[in-house]
């Protein structure tokens, strides 16, 4: 049995406290899909008992599931941009081979599909249809793709930025989620710009240009610069895909760790602020919230308020 509390007005106390609990919960699990509805009313049971031992133990098992939790990326973009065949190379996949994303000279992606990776399987990468076909117009496109699902994104472009790119990346922020920018074609984009200056080509310089040019068009429209990426999905070993590959995983599976603890942080925070008086007893909050503040850099606690 876990300890129980005493006093005339626990049980309002208690009440109180499990909703607050409660409330917060509910919105972690919309956006995180880590905490089930189970979780949350064992959580809310035990604080409403008082019952610290069964409390604390209920959190530590979110924790602990959290190491193990989905981790949903969508890769979105226009039409045409590359988007299936940059999934099948993230996943070190061929194109003919089974379960492979599929590609073709039109769009083959009419509904988003997810695609396990190989060497990470609780990592599922979503391949969106692209963003201004027919069957999915911009203003229905975010609805019928199930924007809120997922935890990252990758706005895939090529030759050059559009308007659809700059509509996606400004909704990804206003939905306070992160993404990269990958530029695909990148070696038609050097090929063209050799057979149109021969004499002063130089594929650094163009590589360059290409690059600045995306980082104006988000800082013009007041968006601040993502990690940008240059690549062929003709060549990976060129250009930017093998940083890219290595980055990815290693950002994402710390972001959702970090932001998870962050998440809990608010829940902690707002709880004890609530229930200031009758936490004084709730020790184990406060040491959980302690251990919480050691993971994470200062910079993501101050940024954070």
């Amino acid at each position: 049995m876990g300890q129980q509390f005493s006093g005339t007005p626990a049980h309002d106390q208690h009440h109180d406290l499990a909703s607050s609990f409660t409330a917060h919960l509910k919105n972690l699990e919309v956006e995180n899909k880590i905490i089930s509805q189970e979780t949350i009313s064992l959580i809310e049971l035990q604080l409403k008992k008082g019952n610290i031992e069964e409390a604390t133990f209920a959190i530590n098992s979110v924790l602990e599931k959290n190491n193990n939790a989905q981790l949903n990326i969508a890769v979105t973009g226009e039409s045409g941009a590359g988007k299936s065949s940059f999934i099948n190379a993230l996943r070190g996949i061929g194109h003919e081979e089974k379960d492979a994303a599929l590609i073709g000279v039109v769009e083959m992606t009419m509904k988003r599909t997810p695609y396990i990776h190989p060497d990470f399987p609780n990592v599922i990468i979503w391949d969106l249809p692209g963003i201004g076909i027919t069957k999915f117009q911009p203003k229905h496109y975010l609805e019928n793709v199930k924007f809120r699902e997922y935890d990252f994104f990758i706005i895939v472009s090529a030759t050059r930025f559009k308007k659809n790119d700059l509509d996606l990346a400004k909704t990804i922020k206003i939905k306070k989620k992160d993404f990269y920018f990958v530029r695909t074609k990148v070696d038609c984009d050097l090929k063209n710009a050799q057979i149109s200056k021969p004499t002063t080509f130089d594929r650094e310089k163009v590589l360059q240009q290409i690059r600045e040019d995306c980082v104006i068009n988000f800082k013009s429209n007041n968006i601040n610069k993502p990690q940008i990426f240059l690549i062929s999905n003709c060549d990976l070993s060129k250009y930017d895909f093998p940083i890219l590959k290595d980055k990815l995983l290693k950002d994402l599976l710390v972001q959702k760790h970090h932001d998870f603890m962050l998440s809990l942080l608010k829940i902690i925070d707002r709880a004890i602020l609530r229930n200031r008086y009758f936490l004084k007893q709730f020790t184990w909050l406060e040491e959980l919230k302690s251990k919480i503040l050691a993971t994470l850099p200062v910079e993501s606690i101050t940024s954070d308020k």
